[in-house]
Parts: C-alpha cells; structure tokens; sequence
C-alpha cells in the first residue's frame, strides 16, 4: 500500500502558496483556473495511490484560505464579505467551493470555480506483470 509521499505534498502546497502570494494584476478567473488546472493535474497523478484523503483535505484548506486571502488583498475588502459573495456549490450536490465571475485576462467574461482534491475520483491500482516473447 503506498501513499503521496509527504515531502511531495509539502513541495506542491509551497509551489501553490507561491502562485497565489503575488500577482495581484491577474483576473480573479484566470488565477482561479490556473490554481484548478495544477490541482486537476496532481489529483490525476496521485489517482492510483491510498490514504489521499488527510493529504488532499490539507492541501484543500491551504488552497482555500490561501486564495480567500489573496481576493482580499487584490479587491482590499475583507475575506468575510469577499465569501459572502464568492463561496457558493457549483452544483446542487457539491460542497461549497470558491465560484468567481468576472472578465479573464483576454476581455471574454467567464466563470470558474477552484476544484477540489477531495472530490477527485480514486481508480484502482491493478498491477501489469511484464509481457516476455
């Protein structure tokens, strides 16, 4: 049985605490997308691997704060009102998430919303023997 190894789990919630600690002339949705796009990518990665779910919890809390203070200090409001307005479900049966309108950094307007390891899907590992001719 093998899980994310915690040295990788700290690195990548480092490389994403980075990413949202400056910056503050990058649209909300952009920054927003990016932020989704690398924890799709590490979720995809670690699908095969048990024991993810204290590590992903983790890393869902730092992205979540981390992000709730980066909107205040970009819009200079308080994170309270900020998840008044933002922290909505994606859908009706999802938990809570950030969901942020606005226009991208390209002029279109769109929406995003920030994805969540928790609610990534596991796959089962089947271990291949190798195939000798």
């Amino acid at each position: 049985m093998s899980g994310i190894p915690h040295s990788k789990a700290k690195a990548f919630s480092s490389t994403l605490s980075k990413a949202l600690s400056g910056d503050y002339s990058c649209s909300k949705v952009d920054k927003l997308e990016h932020i989704s796009r690398k924890l799709k990518g590490w979720a995809q990665f670690y699908s095969h691997t048990h024991f993810t779910a204290k590590v992903y919890n983790k890393i869902d809390r730092i992205v979540f704060w981390k992000f709730a203070k980066w909107l205040a200090r970009k819009y200079r409001c308080s994170i309270k009102s900020l998840m008044m307005t933002w922290i909505r479900r994606p859908t009706p049966r999802k938990a809570k998430t950030w969901v942020v309108y606005g226009k991208s950094n390209n002029g279109i307007v769109c929406g995003a919303t920030l994805f969540r390891l928790v609610s990534s899907p596991k796959m089962p590992f089947r271990p291949r023997l190798p195939i000798y001719q």
